[in-house]
């Protein structure tokens, strides 16, 4: 009777295990995977059908602490994510479409604080970044194109005060350069031209008076 009831006990499990990591014939993973790093703790858990994943993943660090998570929808071409420190915040959050970032992804300190905002189009970095101050407050605001430093760039110091504000053309400074002080005046400005300093560039104190000026010849 013993070992009746030891094999009925034991059954479930057998079965359990059966279905866990399957490949069909066609070699397609299907239902349900757990893989696990060499120190047995697991390292992602998720469904597929027909080799595609479906729904929502759990990634997890080598401690067993949840790492991250993806939503899958769109047949799995599309991936909400979200990463976590080893505390269980959240360190970063966006999308993947066929594997490569995708709209905006932003990134958060150990305080959950955001400190950085991205927009991606198929992996690459197009539209404005943001960059943060750990308390929060906006540091510098870049723009892209397919990858390519293109527009507006301006920063600000802690207070709010602007700092320094310029432009890229394809890669390259293009245009006027003004870099300020704390105060609000103007500590030096001038104009760049593929990516070189043309013509005369102003020095001035803090006071706002002017100091120097320097020439720069565009044949170089």
């Amino acid at each position: 009777m013993r070992i009746i009831f030891f094999l009925f006990a034991f059954l479930p499990f057998l079965a359990f295990s059966q279905n866990i990591n399957t490949v069909d014939v066609k070699g397609k993973k299907q239902g349900q995977w757990i893989k696990n790093y060499k120190n047995k703790k697991i390292r992602y858990s998720g469904q597929f059908n027909e080799d595609i994943p479906q729904g929502i993943f759990k990634y997890y660090y080598k401690s067993g602490e949840l790492q991250a998570t993806k939503e899958f929808f769109h047949n799995g071409v599309a991936a909400a994510t979200h990463f976590y420190y080893k505390n269980s915040k959240l360190k970063a959050s966006g999308l993947y479409v066929n594997e490569k970032k995708d709209s905006t992804w932003n990134y958060y300190n150990i305080g959950e604080i955001l400190i950085l905002s991205e927009e991606y189009t198929n992996g690459v970095l197009n539209g404005t970044t943001k960059t943060f101050y750990d308390d929060g407050k906006l540091y510098e605001i870049k723009n892209w194109n397919n990858g390519i430093e293109h527009g507006k760039w301006h920063q600000y110091y802690m207070t709010g005060q602007l700092k320094m504000t310029t432009s890229y053309e394809n890669g390259l400074n293009d245009g006027d350069y003004i870099y300020y002080y704390p105060n609000g005046n103007i500590d030096f400005k001038g104009k760049y031209k593929n990516g070189l300093r043309v013509g005369e560039w102003m020095y001035f104190n803090k006071e706002g008076k002017q100091d120097t000026i320097i020439k720069h010849n565009e044949k170089r």
